[in-house]
């Protein structure tokens, strides 16, 4: 996702008026070689801050996402949440099917850029969000959904097999937390630009070589005591999505729930984000989603500590009013970068070390608040993939702000927006999939083929009684649950 603050980025160090730039870190680091191309300056740029790797009444899915990134390291740690659910009038082979997650990764990144064009609609401002972990949530609500509320969560994930795109979610969010390309699943390929000769690109630059990647990805669901699970959504949720269950009296203990839900998103972001609900939760309360996304890595070519200075920093371009003080920090190094001209943008990234996680920052050539929104305009999953498949290291010196933003939405209204609006709706909601109101002794048995305790035959099942559903003539019972908002907040650091 891309934010709405700029500045200039990526500025040729041939000029003369950057060579105080180039000078500036060889003073800071004066064993550095000569470049070994033309460099390239990124002169300071928020504006196209990419969301973490990748959200509360009656049912929501709370998302609550964190980014943390210092010079050495970066953090992300975020929390989705399925806001309360309220009533209202392991994965199975552990294959991974490259086309079937490719496409699921492009419609997160579709997603992305939707929610980006909203957000940015409303807000004149630098925004981060983590796609990821708010589409971690909608997931666990598509599994239990049917009717309407399946139509429009389905299409965010445009897959028709629901299996497959349950079986294929869940291994990539198990992919996504492997700490190195060893342990990940041999079928997923790098971007091109990791082949270009990067022993010989990076052997002259001060690099971190034996630094760890630490990505964390939990899911938990809390129950309303006396509240029935579907035993195989119950099963799906903890065997493909390795969800955390806990039991809670909404009615009774509100408070007591509240505090633990808030304290099982503060551990799973590392403390990074505390008291995600701040609001008093309803008696009505049957179920809280929850989702948490935790990241910390080390830069590939770490940024020189005593370079980091206050600089002229230009929100709507360089030699526009108004000026703001900001710190910077500088570094060098051969990083992956492409020109676009038919979108007349550049992209450069930022290796986390390990070469499993990049930051990619997308500005427009000549840069300003109202070149930035175009852009944002113009871009999609498809062009932002082309670029990236046609970047190359090259030798940049690069000049990047220190910031640090803290995000807090709430989806509701953003999410109808972009077509998902039946979740929040009590006539048009249905997530009867999901559970039931009945105590759990007097819930009806699925009949359903239970011989393999897996998910895939949970998840075959969920299909089997979706399908039943929408074989009976007439009207369906309403469902108990409806979503009563998202919540997502974000805290970001570099």
């Amino acid at each position: 996702s891309m934010g709405n603050s700029d500045l200039e980025l990526l500025r040729d160090v041939r000029k003369p008026e950057d060579l105080a730039l180039v000078q500036k870190y060889y003073d800071a680091h004066s064993t550095l070689p000569p470049l070994l191309s033309p460099g390239l300056v990124a002169a300071a740029l928020p504006a196209a801050l990419p969301a973490a790797l990748p959200a509360a009444r009656p049912v929501a899915s709370l998302s609550a996402p964190a980014e943390y990134a210092s010079p050495s390291y970066s953090y992300s740690a975020g929390s989705s949440f399925g806001s309360s659910f309220g009533s209202g009038s392991g994965s199975g082979s552990g294959y991974v099917d490259v086309a079937a997650s490719d496409d699921i990764a492009r419609h997160i990144l579709t997603f992305a850029q939707n929610l980006s064009n909203q957000i940015n609609s409303n807000y004149r401002k630098t925004t981060v969000f983590s796609p990821l972990s708010i589409m971690s949530a909608l997931a666990l609500l598509l599994l239990g959904a049917k009717g309407r509320s399946y139509t429009e969560l389905v299409a965010v994930f445009g897959q028709t097999n629901m299996v497959k795109l349950h079986e294929q979610f869940g291994l990539m969010l198990q992919d996504v937390q492997q700490p190195t390309r060893q342990t990940t699943s041999p079928h997923r390929q790098l971007d091109a630009w990791h082949s270009n000769s990067i022993r010989r690109s990076l052997r002259t630059y001060p690099r971190n070589r034996n630094a760890p990647q630490e990505v964390h990805v939990a899911n938990g669901l809390f129950l309303q005591y006396g509240y029935s699970l579907n035993p195989d959504y119950r099963q799906a949720i903890i065997q493909i999505y390795k969800s955390d269950l806990q039991t809670l009296d909404f009615q009774r203990s509100p408070a007591v729930a509240k505090y633990n839900i808030n304290s099982w998103v503060e551990q799973h972001t590392k403390g990074k984000i505390e008291n995600i609900l701040t609001d008093d939760l309803p008696q009505d309360t049957r179920i809280i989603m929850a989702n948490a996304l935790y990241f910390k890595a080390m830069w590939e070519i770490d940024f020189i500590g005593g370079a980091t200075k206050v600089e002229d920093f230009y929100p709507n371009g360089e030699g526009t009013q108004p000026v703001l003080p900001v710190e910077m920090m500088v570094g060098a190094g051969a990083f992956p970068y492409f020109e676009e001209p038919q979108l007349n943008c550049r992209i450069i990234g930022l290796p986390y070390h390990g070469n499993l996680t990049t930051m990619y920052v997308i500005q427009p050539m000549r840069s300003s608040v109202a070149e930035l929104a175009q852009l944002q305009q113009r871009l999609n999953a498809d062009a932002i993939e082309r670029m990236i498949s046609q970047m190359s290291r090259r030798s940049i010196i690069i000049a990047f702000p220190k910031l640090h933003i803290t995000e807090s939405f709430k989806l509701h209204s953003l999410l109808e927006r972009m077509g998902i609006g039946g979740i929040f709706n009590p006539v048009q909601s249905d997530l009867s999939l999901i559970g039931t109101n009945q105590p759990a002794a007097a819930a009806p048995a699925a009949a359903t083929d239970r011989s393999q305790a897996d998910g895939l035959a949970s998840l075959r099942n969920l299909v089997a009684q979706r399908q039943a559903a929408m074989s009976i003539q007439g009207p369906t019972p309403p469902s108990d649950l409806i979503v009563s908002d998202i919540l997502h907040k974000v805290d970001f650091v570099v």
